[in-house]
């Protein structure tokens, strides 16, 4: 889940910039992101895709992009166990 980590993280930078509170506080309710144990990874995603629903019309195309992204990959991650 490393490689999740940085592209996480570079949506939490850009919210931080433009004061995107929403998705945010969202987020925030599981960070320090670590994303070792299943349970953390289920808890993200299902953030994840709360922002996705609740906060999209928000976010610009390039983070909603990296937001499917994001949800496709820890999703994937619990197939491939």
């Amino acid at each position: 889940m490393i490689k999740v980590l940085p592209k996480l993280n570079h949506l939490i930078d850009v919210w931080c910039e433009r004061r995107c509170l929403k998705p945010l506080c969202y987020i925030l309710q599981e960070y320090p992101l670590y994303m070792e144990l299943a349970e953390e990874r289920e808890r993200v995603l299902e953030l994840l895709k709360e922002i996705k629903g609740v906060c999209c019309h928000e976010l610009a195309v390039e983070e909603r992009k990296i937001l499917s992204e994001l949800i496709v990959t820890i999703q994937e991650s619990f197939e491939r166990r």
